[in-house]
């Protein structure tokens, strides 16, 4: 029990140092105030599965344009099978919008194959982020974010006349601060697990002393 409760402390306490990570990084250009998506009772949670998002892709290696559209078909896929549960408890309208049509999926898989790795719309963000939250939400917090400094916008010429699909990237930092998190996390429960081995160990030397 005590080490279970010392594992959720750890992470507890691992994603706390993600989250001032990111306001100090935000506070360097203005007061959190002027951040209203992040500063909202969730808008750290939001931050927190944006940037899981972001890192996920690079771990799983999802990086080219034949790996992002084999996830756009699981994406789709997924979505398709939430919506035809009778008891889903989002927005069937928003959920509907948010399956990637092939003429869609072509110009995705094609900016990412242009840039070598993988730059989205900000209205495709809110789309694979729908099961987190609503692509408002999510586009609400590109917007903090880009004016924090943290997401910086990027063009893909050959497609200007589409002028709805603003290209949005990460800096790098948000996952930076996720990774770093992580490794606290990892040190953290490595030493609990330790500390607990060794009392074990301890309390069984003691009882074997006793039996004695």
């Amino acid at each position: 029990m005590t080490l279970a409760l010392e594992t959720v402390q750890a992470v507890l306490e691992s994603e706390h140092a993600f989250f001032e990570a990111v306001r100090t990084e935000l506070r360097k250009v203005a007061p959190l105030s002027e951040f209203p998506t992040v500063s909202s009772p969730n808008g750290m949670d939001y931050v927190l599965q944006l940037t899981r998002f972001l890192f996920f892709l690079d771990a799983l290696n999802c990086t080219d344009a034949e790996k992002v559209s084999r996830f756009i078909d699981l994406h789709n896929a997924k979505v398709e099978s939430d919506i035809a549960d009778p008891g889903y408890p989002r927005s069937l309208v928003e959920a509907r919008k948010a399956i990637i049509r092939p003429e869609r999926k072509a110009k995705i898989v094609e900016t990412v194959g242009a840039f070598g790795r993988p730059i989205f719309a900000i209205y495709d963000y809110g789309h694979f982020l729908i099961e987190n939250m609503s692509p408002k939400t999510t586009e609400k917090l590109i917007e903090d974010l880009r004016y924090g400094g943290l997401l910086v916008r990027r063009e893909d010429h050959r497609i200007d006349a589409d002028q709805k699909r603003v290209l949005i990237e990460s800096t790098g930092l948000l996952q930076h601060y996720y990774v770093a998190s992580l490794l606290q996390l990892r040190r953290d429960i490595a030493g609990n697990v330790g500390v607990s081995v060794a009392e074990e160990e301890t309390d069984q030397a003691s009882l074997a002393h006793r039996d004695r």
